[in-house]
């Protein structure tokens, strides 16, 4: 295995990727991107309170499932607002899984967009 660095930029334009990570298929870290959305201000563990922080979550534990399991039942269920509280806390032994976020706001697709300029259609 041939280990190699990954160029990071903060901003680069749409030819300049194309010709020299879009197409030789090389991989780059762009820094700057997210900078203009309203999510990169807005989006806060306050913010997600506020619009979902009632909504009921399930939430999974780290341990190994046995045979009496339940595959698809949630150890506990939480609202995602205190979910948030326990991981802006610390370190967090609970796990939330399949919760789309944009089902319960979808106003929140407005606050970012897709890099279209640099891979139409990707």
């Amino acid at each position: 295995m041939q280990l190699q660095s990954i160029d990071r930029v903060d901003h680069i334009t749409p030819e300049e990727f194309r010709k020299h990570y879009y197409e030789p298929r090389k991989p780059l870290i762009i820094t700057g991107l997210s900078k203009q959305w309203p999510a990169f201000q807005k989006w806060t563990w306050e913010y997600f309170k506020s619009i979902v922080g009632d909504k009921t979550v399930g939430v999974y534990n780290n341990e190994r499932a046995g045979a009496k399991t339940l595959v698809n039942g949630a150890d506990e269920y939480i609202t995602f607002g205190e979910y948030l509280d326990m991981v802006a806390n610390g370190p967090v032994q609970l796990r939330i899984f399949l919760f789309n976020i944009f089902q319960h706001a979808p106003q929140l697709t407005g606050d970012f967009n897709w890099p279209d300029i640099f891979a139409k259609g990707f």
